[in-house]
């Protein structure tokens, strides 16, 4: 759950994943993706007067973004202001103040984020250095290097501030399984079940109403079939995963969902229902996919286990790990690291003293080693070991444990 209040230090005059409070004198917005915790003001009457009377004021995101938040009835008076960007193509917008004309020219660039359709960062390179807001981010360990606008030639760009997805920067977080692990043992349960008989089907409980496809098109691709959906309409914004999902409930893979007035009584319950059209009573599973609740666990686990008679807990995450956001501050060696949230359990004094140890001007010490790394080179930083607050236990297994 995103903790930004929408400002950076370094370019005060736009506003990023907020629009209420002091971001509604913001002369730009900036959207990362459409999930709520990224959207608050974003539909209020009070941001939607000022649009109104302003000849610059414009939102920024990608097309997928911005089909997905037109899509929503709430947020059409939105269409006239929105400007979608190119993912890694450099613009230069300039930050107007309406009242003295003041201008200020920043170039932008939007880099793919691996959290949910349409999702960015955002790098910003001005007067005042270049700054990169992660919004939320799934990054393997090693992807960061393979980004061609984070470096210049073959070095990486000097990055004055990191505003960081700071979600499991928690050593209980440590390592993360891949998607593709966590996806193989989805789908060996689902095989297990759904080869039983016609009647037998899965329910993939779901919380947001996006951002899971990929789920279904694997799932589609390993068992050629559809997953049944409440609606088609959002899924003809991304013509992509149109093809594998279905309005039609005699699918053996469900993401449907329940009406919100119906949350507390869902249990493993079919939103679609419990019997097939012929009448005969379904044999149903449910799987949750989670992270927080496997951080939670007082042991090691597996990547899927078993929480009930008929309902699974899988894990699946669309935040970097602990180890991931490591290697992605190590790479990028920022001046400053700020984080966008604050990690369950822990304080904003603690994660702030954390990433402060990732920081650039806490390497002093450090050698500087420099490495190639296809192409490119990188820089490898030598860090002090360090102790955090202890905690008794991790997700997975760290690498010692391997």
């Amino acid at each position: 759950m995103s903790s930004f209040a929408g400002r950076m230090k370094e370019y005060s005059t736009m506003s990023l994943d907020r629009f209420d409070r002091e971001n509604l004198h913001s002369r730009a917005y900036f959207l990362s993706h459409c999930h709520k915790d990224h959207m608050k003001g974003l539909k209020a009457p009070i941001l939607r007067r000022k649009l109104q009377f302003s000849r610059t004021v414009r939102l920024y995101c990608s097309f997928v973004t911005k089909e997905l938040l037109l899509n929503n009835p709430k947020y059409a008076f939105w269409e006239e202001y929105i400007v979608a960007l190119e993912l890694e193509s450099p613009t230069q917008i300039s930050l107007v103040d309406e009242a003295s004309g003041e201008k200020e020219e920043i170039l932008v660039t939007l880099l793919a984020a691996a959290h949910c359709p349409g999702s960015v960062m955002f790098l910003f390179e001005g007067s005042q250095g270049n700054v990169l807001y992660t919004g939320d981010f799934r990054f393997a360990a090693g992807d960061v290097s393979r980004i061609e606008h984070l470096h210049s030639g073959s070095r990486v760009k000097d990055i004055q501030s990191i505003y960081l997805d700071s979600t499991f920067y928690d050593p209980r977080f440590f390592q993360i399984p891949t998607r593709d692990v966590c996806l193989d043992g989805i789908s060996e349960l689902v095989r297990n079940w759904i080869s039983q008989s016609a009647y037998h089907v899965v329910w993939l409980n779901c919380k947001a109403a996006y951002g899971y496809e990929y789920l279904f098109t694997n799932l589609g691709e390993e068992f050629n079939t559809q997953i049944h959906v409440n609606s088609l309409e959002m899924f003809k914004k991304m013509p992509e995963l149109l093809s594998y999902v279905t309005t039609d409930r005699r699918t053996q893979i469900h993401a449907c969902r329940h009406p919100k007035a119906e949350e507390f009584f869902q249990g493993s319950r079919l939103p679609c229902g419990c019997r097939a059209s012929d009448g005969t009573p379904l044999q149903i599973i449910s799987i949750k996919p989670s992270t927080m609740w496997f951080g939670e666990r007082t042991r090691k686990t597996n990547v899927v286990i078993k929480t009930g008679a008929s309902s699974f807990r899988a894990c699946f995450s669309f935040h970097s790990s602990y180890l991931e956001l490591k290697d992605f501050l190590s790479y990028l060696q920022p001046v400053n690291i700020y984080p966008s949230v604050i990690p369950l359990g822990r304080t904003l004094t603690e994660v702030t003293q954390m990433l402060m140890l990732m920081c650039r001007n806490q390497s002093d010490q450090a050698a500087t080693v420099y490495k190639p790394l296809g192409a490119l080179k990188r820089c490898m930083v030598k860090r002090p070991t360090y102790e955090c607050r202890p905690r008794p236990f991790s997700l997975f297994d760290a690498p010692e444990a391997q």
